[in-house]
Parts: C-alpha cells; structure tokens; sequence
C-alpha cells in the first residue's frame, strides 16, 4: 500500500461493536420514517441509509484518530457522525456542481475513497465509546420521531381536500430535492422558479442526503423531504448538543444538555406565547436551521477546545467548520463569525500579549466586516447594515405573531412601530429573550453564579456572549424590505441563542450533579430519570408543533384533491425532462412538488426580487399562449418554449380555439390538464 500516505498507514483507526449497532439502528430508524411518509417499506432505502451511515460513521473515526485534533474532544459516535456527515455531504455538494456522474456515482466514488483509506490505515476492534452514548442514541430517536409526527406522517387525504401538516416550505423542500436528485453537473441544477436557468448560490448542503435516498430508491422527493431532511435535522441537533457539552464538561452533562434540549418545551410552549419565537416550531418548518445548528456546534467545540487547550490545529479546524457552514445555513455565517475570530483572540492559551492580542481582534474585525461588504456583491443576498433602523418595525412584526391575552395586550402598548426607540429597548429585550428562553433564562443567571468558579471562564461566559450578540443583531440590524423576508438575518439566529442556552442549562446541571460529593454517583440515574419524566412533553407538542395561528390559509396546507390527481397525472403520463406550466404559476410549488417535473416559470408568495426581469419575461410569454387563438400558433409556441403540460385552473381564461379548449387530456374539479 505505498500509495497510502505514511501518516496513514501509523495511525489507528478505532472501532466499538456498539457503535456499530447504533450506527445500524439509526439508518433502520430513517428507513421507519421514510416507510410511513412515503406508505411502503422499500429495501432501497433501507440499504442507502446503512451505507450513509456508515460511511459517515468511518470518515468520523478516521478523523478521530488524528490525536492532535481529538485532544481533549468527546470523539465517540455522535460526533464522528456529525463530522463524517459534514465531509461526506459537502463533498457531495461540490460533485452535484463539477462531476457528471450523477448522485448516485459521486456516492459510490466517496464510498469508494473512505474504503481505501480505512484499508490503508490500521483499523482495531476497541471501546471507544460510553454507556452516555448509546443511551444518547435512543433519546435523539425517540424524540426526534415525536416531535416530527407530523413530517413523518404528513398526508391526510380528505374527502374533497388533500391536508399536508408540514409547513408550505415542504414543497420549495421538495423541488430542491428533485433538483439535485438528478443533478450531473451545474448545467443541470436549475433555478426553482425556472427550468433552463442556472440556480443561484445558496445554502443547498442539506439537501444531499434526501437526494441521495430519492435517487437510489425512487420515492417521491416530498417524502424524502417529510422522512428524511426534516427528521434527521433535528436528530443531528441532540447529537451536536451532547458532542458540545459533554467535550466540555463529560458525557453525562452532554446527555443532559440533549435532553434539555429535545424534550424541554421552548418558551413559547411554556406560556409565554409568541409561536413565531418558538424554536421547535422554527426547527420544524426550517430544516437548514437544524443542519446548520449542528455544524455550528462542532465549530464551537473545537473553537473553545482550541482556546482552552491552545491547540491552533483544533482552532482551525473549527473555523474550517463554520467556512462550511455558509452551504448550510448563511445567516448563522453571518451571526457567529465575528464571535468565532474574536474570542481566541481574548481566551486563546497562549503567549500572544496585549498588543498582540489587540492586533488579533482588529484583524478579525477587518476581515469579518470586509467579507460582510464583498457578500453585499452578491445577487440575492440581503441588507446587511447595523444601524439600528429595523429595531421598531421588527419588534412590531414579533409582537403581531402574539397569542392574544394580558402579556399581549401589555406589551402592545410599549413596543412596537409607534414606541420610542428607547421603550423598544427597555421592554422588548426582556420580552425577546422569556418569548424564546423562557424558564432558561433565570436558570442561566443562576448556573452563571454557580458555576463561575467551577468552570474555565469562557466556558462560563459563552453563553452570555451568544446573547449579547444575538441582541445586538435583533436590534441593530436594518431590515431589507426589498427582500423576500426583511427579518431573515435578525430572526432566524434565535435559534443559535436558544440551542446553546438550553444545552449549556441543561449540561450545566448534569456537571453539578456529576460535581456534587454526595450525589455525584447517581448523575446517570437522575439523568436518565428525568429523560423519562419528559418524553410526554414531546409526544403531546409534537402533533401541530407547525402550526401558526395567524396564517390560517397556509397552516396547514389544504390542496383540492383534484390538483393532487392533476399533479399525479403529470408525473405519471411523462418523463422527468418534461416542463409544465401553472396558469396561476404555481406559488407554492406544489403541483412542481408532487408532480416531480419542472416548471416553465412559478412565481413566489413572498417578494423575490432576484432574476424578477427574467420572470417577467417568462410570465409574458405564459400570458401570450393564453391570448393567442389559432390552434397551431398555440401549441407551435408552447412547444417553442419546451412546455409539454399546462394546467389551466378554473378563473383563468383562455383564447384558445374550442377544439384545443374543450379537449383536456384530464380534467378533474377546477383543473384541465393539456398536452402540447
């Protein structure tokens, strides 16, 4: 094996038999969720989702036997999944883009790869894992089934109504899943809203995995979504939130800060009453949020591993992880850099010196805030600009998610559009951070207190740090109305806030018991114990967890059956290379979803201003076949523009001559289906 490195070849590679059980029955529980999403059990993906499995589970080991970058790390199973799953996910994120081999190939390629490297290092039968990780495994998918009952089971056929229980995002999820399914290369991976037009850059690492099992497998790219990019998301989250706390203080801590994590209610579950705040509800309808979350914790550990260990390797390797992240979830880039390059310049163990540590922080400043402007040049990136502008309108927009009552109506009266920018601040910081921490938020103040000599400083000041940070953003940054959603980067980092908050609350208890001279043997028991006494917190939160009340219309989704057996009729009647068009320009994606073709040209709900001239110009064109009157003209054009199918709904008029008009190749309800 000359070709393997030598570094390879003295390295060893660990292995525990229990890690690969575990590993076994986390692709059996995938495979559960995909059978119940997509109503059969298929073999295909039961093998795919070992495979990905696994082979995370390898790429992860591998690393783990780098000593100099595991030092001091808790590097059993759920952290090496999480690194293998980065690796391997990126790197098939890059080959959708460069290689012509299609998902499945590039799969088989890197498979291929981890293959030969486990081959060429040496690789030994050893426990390398703990009881803490194996019951860890058992907590994530029991809890992550329960809270995505509604993901996992997400159809409801009704008598003239079809109901879809995940959020309306599901079917942009799905489309995106289709996408890079059948992806060989970046011409083939096309803009949403548009075939035949090159997709922009975004954070699409998320949706790997499900593309890989839709490919391999063949189920339908809504049920990859509702089984598998939303559940393993979430999965992901309690293995990241014990890999951080237990790295930190052990790896019963590390359980306990999962359970804080997964089966707590959120605060607003807890009564506090502002559902656009929750972060179950965001983990729920935001699947980016979770993968990126995860990733954001594995950057943390070895950030602060680095900095307490002054171990430069480690912090690279965590700066490395947050590089990543921006394929993964952006606006926690842009929400953690600064705090990222900052905090080693102050807490990094070793002799830099106070103009050397200075001179650390105004570099990081300068390359945080030149890399804000240089993204500021991409197309389709929003306003970013601290000057405290958006802090009325955005405190008007959380308080409108409100549920009515007496906290609602006290608050209405002091925060808002028409308060002074002072009274926003006075009253809405508090109502910020109990909307979304809830009861964590005294129990934070408390542990800060008793844990402040117990702990290395910065573990004790992170927290505090994140908050801050958060706070500052949520106030400070402008809001960018040209935008499909204003509040994007000042919103969606309250999930970073409440993860870290919550595993740290619920890891720093875990560390006290584990601490205590008199309590200390029985820490696995109490945790264990109270894992138990909150399972049914899950299991009674779970189902509706998606729901919003002020967006009745969308939540949940209500499609007319017909428009499901129209979309069925599409998929079922063509080839995956057929385009179609939506007389009402399918808005929500959902006949491109469950159709699993592409769409000439959709329009969005929201304000979409990117390419806008291009989808005017396409919907121009739809609106000139419609008008047009003479048989030939009409389906001479469609062709011309590579539309096969056209679904004409009811309102919609047409110029077309009685014998195209009143010849469907189906009709059902307010829906004609055409072919050209």
């Amino acid at each position: 094996m000359r070709w393997v490195p030598r570094a390879l070849r003295d390295t060893t590679v660990t292995y525990d038999a229990a890690d690969l059980v575990s590993v076994a029955v986390i692709g059996a529980a995938v495979t559960a969720w995909t059978s119940v999403a997509s109503g059969a059990f298929s073999a295909l993906v039961f093998v795919v989702c070992q495979l990905a499995f696994f082979t995370f589970y390898a790429v992860g080991s591998l690393l783990s036997a780098w000593t100099t970058l595991a030092a001091g790390v808790l590097f059993d199973l759920p952290l090496r999944l999480l690194i293998g799953y980065g690796v391997i996910n990126t790197a098939l994120l890059a080959l959708a883009w460069l290689s012509p081999l299609g998902m499945l190939g590039n799969f088989a390629l890197l498979c291929l790869l981890t293959v030969l490297l486990a081959v060429g290092a040496t690789v030994r039968r050893q426990s390398c894992t703990n009881a803490a990780s194996r019951w860890l495994v058992a907590l994530c998918l029991v809890a992550t089934t329960l809270w995505c009952q509604d993901s996992i089971d997400p159809i409801v056929e009704q008598e003239n109504w079809v109901l879809f229980k995940p959020w309306v995002d599901g079917f942009y999820h799905a489309v995106h899943i289709r996408s890079f399914a059948d992806s060989h290369g970046a011409s083939t991976i096309e803009d949403f809203r548009m075939s035949g037009v090159p997709a922009r850059l975004y954070h699409y690492g998320v949706y790997m995995l499900p593309a890989l099992v839709k490919q391999a497998s063949g189920i339908s790219s809504y049920a990859a979504f509702a089984a598998v990019l939303a559940p393993v998301g979430v999965l992901f989250t309690g293995f990241a939130a014990y890999a951080f706390i237990g790295s930190m203080w052990g790896a019963w801590p590390g359980l306990a800060a999962a359970t804080a994590l997964l089966l707590m209610p959120d605060g607003a579950q807890q009564g506090f009453g502002n559902p656009f705040m929750s972060y179950q509800w965001l983990t729920q309808i935001s699947p980016s949020a979770t993968y990126g979350l995860a990733l954001l914790a594995v950057a943390w550990l070895f950030v602060i591993r680095g900095c307490t260990g002054g171990n430069r390797l480690q912090l690279l390797a965590g700066w490395s992880v947050a590089a990543v992240l921006v394929a993964y979830k952006l606006h926690y880039v842009v929400a953690s850099a600064l705090l990222l390059l900052v905090i080693p310049a102050l807490f990094f163990r070793a002799k830099v010196g106070i103009r050397g540590r200075a001179l650390w922080v105004a570099l990081a400043c300068g390359f945080y805030f030149a890399a804000l402007w240089l993204g500021q040049t991409v197309p389709g990136v929003p306003i970013i600009r601290l000057d405290g502008s958006g802090a009325r309108e955005i405190m008007h927009l959380v308080h409108s998610f409100h549920v009515p009552g007496a906290l609602q109506q006290f608050f209405s009266e002091r925060v808002g559009r028409d308060a002074p920018g002072d009274t926003n601040l006075l009253y809405g910081v508090p109502y910020v951070l109990l909307a979304v921490l809830g009861s964590f938020t005294p129990l934070l103040v408390l542990l800060v207190v008793l844990l402040r000599r117990r702990s290395s400083l910065l573990c004790v000041v992170f927290p505090i740090a994140l908050i801050l940070n958060f706070l500052v953003m949520f106030f400070g940054l402008a809001l960018d109305f040209e935008s499909s959603t204003p509040d994007e980067l000042s919103h969606r980092p309250l999930m970073i806030v409440y993860f870290f908050v919550t595993a740290w609350v619920g890891g720093g208890l875990g560390y006290l018991l584990s601490e205590s001279v008199r309590w200390g043997r029985f820490t696995r028991y109490g945790v264990l114990a109270g894992a138990l006494a909150l399972i049914p917190v899950p299991a009674l939160l779970g189902p509706g967890v998606q729901l919003m009340w002020v967006m009745p219309k969308i939540s949940p989704v209500r499609l007319p059956t017909a428009l499901v057996r129209t979309a069925e009729y599409i998929r079922t009647h063509g080839t995956p290379d057929d385009l179609f068009q939506d007389s009402q320009f399918d808005r929500i994606y959902a006949i491109a979803a469950l159709s699993e073709r592409k769409t000439f040209v959709a329009h969005t709900l929201t304000n979409m201003p990117f390419r806008a001239d291009d989808v005017a110009k396409r919907t121009a064109a739809v609106d000139r076949i419609m008008s047009l009157k003479q048989l030939a003209l009409v389906q001479g054009t469609a062709r011309a523009f590579g539309i096969r199918w056209f679904v004409l709904q009811l309102g919609n008029q047409v110029q077309w001559p009685e014998q195209l008009a009143q010849h469907p190749v189906f009709e059902m309800g307010a829906f004609r289906v055409y072919e050209f």
